[in-house]
């Protein structure tokens, strides 16, 4: 049994499909399917139940997937053991990031660590938190630039935090007065907002449970005029007169319209979010990977209070 066979297996495990499969692996579905058959000719036992749309694993084809992950994982560590002791300048590795941490905090960390070590291949995989859990457990990544998560597997790095502010629009009566020096933002009663419009993340985001957590501390609950999916298009309606919103602090950075948008911290309450880089504790850490975390760690984002 060969590399690119587990790895077909996998992919098919994942997709559930033939089809599906064959379009992420760049080959025709005929080709795929001639090797699963192979595959379980070898075995002498089928892998998956064709019987059942979307395709099912049978018992061992289950067995088969587990250990394939494993072989996978094996066979990579060995080969960045080799590099490593060869010359660690090359190889490869694969980062998993937020979208905010893709867009704000890569560009202050990709640069450095490619002026240093210019021979090394970076794969990035941009995804949701809920993705990237689900990627770090099975062993895709090398490590992720998340909020952390409780996991008995999972090490983190600390690199950055971020502190929740308010954003209001410019010409709200609570505004009237507003100024602001180089990002020391002015603090704001939050029970002063228990009859605003806000503009809320959708379900599953951490920042929309922050949210919801300040404003029943200040004694009401969030009025939800929308549901949005990022921060940058809240700040965007902020802009336009839509509503209140809370934000991360590091969304002013370079911000279209932020001269529309007044920004505040919160009176009497201090949210924020860490964020980390997290790896599997018992994997081989190639030392390419040790020296980007190195450089992450050393050009952390700036803090904006």
């Amino acid at each position: 049994m060969n590399i690119k066979e587990l790895q077909y297996v996998i992919k098919i495990s994942e997709e559930r499909s033939i089809s599906g499969a064959a379009k992420k692996l760049f080959v025709s579905q005929s080709t795929l399917s001639h090797a699963l058959n192979h595959i379980e000719q070898k075995l002498g036992t089928p892998l998956f139940e064709r019987s059942t749309i979307p395709l099912t694993q049978t018992y061992a084809g289950k067995l088969f997937v587990e250990s394939a992950y494993k072989i996978i994982t094996l066979n990579n560590e060995l080969y960045q053991k080799i590099q490593d002791v060869s010359d660690f300048r090359r190889g490869s590795f694969t980062i998993g990031v937020t979208h905010l941490a893709e867009r704000y905090y890569l560009p202050l960390v990709l640069p450095q660590f490619r002026k240093k070590y210019p021979g090394v291949q970076i794969n990035l995989k941009v995804a949701s938190l809920d993705e990237l859990k689900t990627a770090l457990l099975k062993n895709t990544l090398d490590f992720a630039i998340m909020l952390p998560f409780d996991n008995p597997h999972v090490a983190y790095k600390s690199l950055f935090d971020m502190d929740v502010i308010l954003a209001l629009p410019i010409d709200h009566p609570l505004c009237k007065n507003y100024t602001c020096k180089e990002n020391d933002y002015p603090k704001l009663d939050l029970k002063q907002l228990a009859n605003e419009d806000f503009l809320i993340l959708q379900q599953g985001r951490s920042l929309r449970k922050t949210a919801f957590e300040a404003c029943l501390q200040a004694g009401f609950e969030p009025k939800v005029a929308l549901e949005i999916s990022n921060l940058d298009t809240a700040h965007a309606l902020v802009a336009e007169g839509y509503g209140a919103a809370f934000l991360l602090d590091v969304i002013t950075y370079n911000a279209p319209k932020k001269d529309r948008v007044a920004y505040f911290r919160i009176k009497d309450l201090h949210f924020y979010q860490t964020f980390c880089l997290a790896y599997l504790k018992d994997n081989y850490l190639p030392k390419a990977v040790n020296e980007f975390i190195c450089t992450a760690i050393k050009h952390s984002m700036p803090r904006l209070n």
